[in-house]
């Protein structure tokens, strides 16, 4: 076993893709899969179920990347532990999508307490606004959702993507909607929504309205909390990324459940990390995205 078997894994649980992970990894397909292989084979466990929806982790291999992300954490650790010692001063403003608030205030908790003269700055917002902020020089690192097809226009941008994600229905387990595993557009449209006011999820609601007509919206916000009572409290369904829903504390704690949407097309979209290529990160900053990337992988499993 080698610290590159353990960063393969890892990459594969992100992507759910062999290939995925070979391209993010800048290596070829065969070289990951024999070398994850030859890891299975060395440890008498299967880490990956393989299909052709992808590649999902067994229990044991939950398990088993769990604890690698901690000892490739650890490692990272390790090797700054140098630059730590030099106390880390500047500013840094951070914004996302709703979903990671909690880990980017446990990072930002974590470093200030490393480091007192460092300033930082968190946000939540939309994608789109979050993109345009990068672009202007206010904020420094983006987490954000992005088409497949925005990626070439991204001039003067650098996207690392980590998960790829889709729109789907969450709802009170107690609503009528709980019912189904896959809601269908007349289904979908005989129940009320609360809306959180994304770029995704307009889209998804045009789209809808001119292929099948008007969904039921109870009201737009950019709260992600008023979503939250909504939803705990069953007045409404909603309408939002899979990847927040499954790290929302309604979820893990069993009050709602996530349904995928049936017959309405969605466009390949990616999650990920965005950051200027004219600006350089500081020690802080890069100190701070690596943190913050670490936690949103842990809370991932």
């Amino acid at each position: 076993m080698n610290l590159e078997q353990l960063a393969y894994i890892v990459e594969i649980a992100k992507t759910r893709s062999f290939s995925a992970a070979a391209s993010q990894m800048h290596m070829t397909q065969s070289a990951i899969s024999q070398s994850v292989r030859k890891l299975e084979e060395e440890l008498e466990l299967n880490v990956f179920e393989r299909s052709r929806q992808g590649a999902v982790p067994t229990e044991e291999g939950k398990r088993l990347i769990e604890q690698a992300i901690e000892i490739l954490q650890r490692v990272d650790l390790l090797r700054s532990a140098i630059d730590r010692d030099k106390p880390l001063s500047g500013s840094i403003a951070v914004a996302t999508f709703p979903s990671v608030m909690p880990y980017l205030i446990e990072t930002t908790a974590q470093m200030k307490s490393e480091h007192p003269q460092l300033h930082i700055s968190i946000e939540e917002k939309g994608s789109m606004d979050i993109a345009e902020d990068v672009r202007q020089g206010r904020t420094d690192l983006g987490f954000i959702a992005i088409y497949d097809k925005q990626l070439e226009h991204l001039n003067g941008l650098r996207f690392s993507a980590m998960y790829a994600g889709k729109l789907v229905v969450a709802a009170h387990r107690e609503s009528p909607l709980a019912q189904y595993h896959r809601v269908a557009p007349k289904q979908l449209m005989q129940h009320q929504l609360a809306l959180y006011n994304d770029r995704f999820v307009h889209d998804f609601v045009d789209r809808f309205a001119d292929m099948h007509g008007e969904l039921s919206v109870l009201f737009w916000t950019n709260n992600s909390e008023a979503v939250t009572s909504v939803l705990d409290n069953g007045l409404a369904g909603s309408i939002g990324h899979d990847f927040s829903f499954y790290r929302h504390p309604l979820w893990k704690s069993g009050r709602i459940k996530i349904i995928e949407i049936a017959d309405v097309g969605q466009p390949d979209m990616q999650i990920g990390f965005l950051r200027s290529e004219a600006r350089a990160f500081g020690p802080g900053a890069e100190r701070f995205a690596a943190r913050f990337r670490q936690a949103i992988e842990l809370g991932h499993l």
